[in-house]
């Protein structure tokens, strides 16, 4: 019994499940429409649907794998190894998914449970073989700094890219206290916030968001933040929330001497450290 649900039965409705996904995505729908299921599609290079199609093929030959192995028409051993790397790649695909996102997606992780207990069912002798591999991979995960899908920029004020040991950024937020302005510090050293610098072509630090209603309003360096204080038509880059526009005005980016490099740690320090 244990072995017709390992070989037959569980491939069979793990078959069933993919194509089903497949086919509601095919008319615009899912199983899952969670956030979590969206932004697992936004990781992907390509269209989602593509691997859809891969989910099908796989889970498909595991079907037709197991059937043959039931059968003793081929080795059982081709079905673990099957299972087993279709459960190490999605180990990969979820793993990522978890680190990155603040949501899962539940049909991927219905995928990762099928995969689960198909091995289990199957052997668990084997499983037990595959498990260190699946943890080492959940670790190496862990350790990697993977940018987490979050928002910073919530309500309205003034937001802070800054390093404690920048004196650019010192310079700033030692002005900010001295006229009582409230702003909310963001550390460079994030994957987050260096993403997002560099997404903007800023390679200094500090750089400052200001959010009013729809609009936000980005200045780099630590010259053009102060001016903006002191005059009021300091120019800056305007992003409308409501569009995908961004503008760059002049004054907007700021030189290197306005700020400490941070895409080196170690030439942030010593970029700093010179300019004491």
């Amino acid at each position: 019994m244990l072995n017709k649900l390992a070989f037959l039965v569980l491939p069979i409705l793990f078959f069933l499940y993919n194509l089903g996904e497949t086919v509601l995505k095919l008319n615009h729908s899912s199983f899952c429409e969670s956030a979590g299921c969206m932004f697992a599609d936004n990781l992907l290079r390509f269209d989602s649907l593509y691997l859809n199609y891969v989910g099908v093929a796989v889970s498909l030959l595991i079907m037709i794998v197991g059937f043959l192995s039931y059968k003793e028409r081929i080795n059982q051993k081709v079905f673990y190894i099957l299972v087993f790397t279709s459960l190490l790649f999605e180990t990969i695909m979820l793993g990522y998914q978890y680190f990155a996102s603040p949501v899962m997606c539940k049909f991927c992780m219905g995928i990762y449970g099928f995969l689960l207990t198909i091995m289990i069912s199957a052997s668990r002798r084997y499983f037990f073989i595959v498990l260190p591999t699946i943890l080492a991979i959940l670790t190496a995960l862990s350790f990697l700094a993977i940018p987490k899908t979050q928002a910073y920029v919530i309500s309205d004020g003034l937001y802070l890219i800054q390093s404690e040991t920048c004196p650019h950024c010192i310079k700033v937020k030692e002005y900010f206290k001295e006229n009582d302005i409230a702003f909310t510090k963001i550390d460079i050293n994030t994957p987050e916030s260096k993403n997002f610098a560099t997404y903007l072509n800023y390679g200094t630090i500090p750089i400052m968001i200001e959010k009013k209603g729809h609009e936000i309003t980005i200045l780099n360096g630590d010259e053009a933040i102060l001016d903006s204080f002191k005059e009021d038509d300091t120019p800056a880059a305007i992003i409308p929330t409501d569009t995908s526009a961004l503008i760059y005005m002049d004054g907007a980016v700021s030189s290197d001497e306005e700020g400490c490099g941070f895409f080196s740690i170690d030439k942030q320090e010593d970029t700093c450290e010179s300019e004491r």
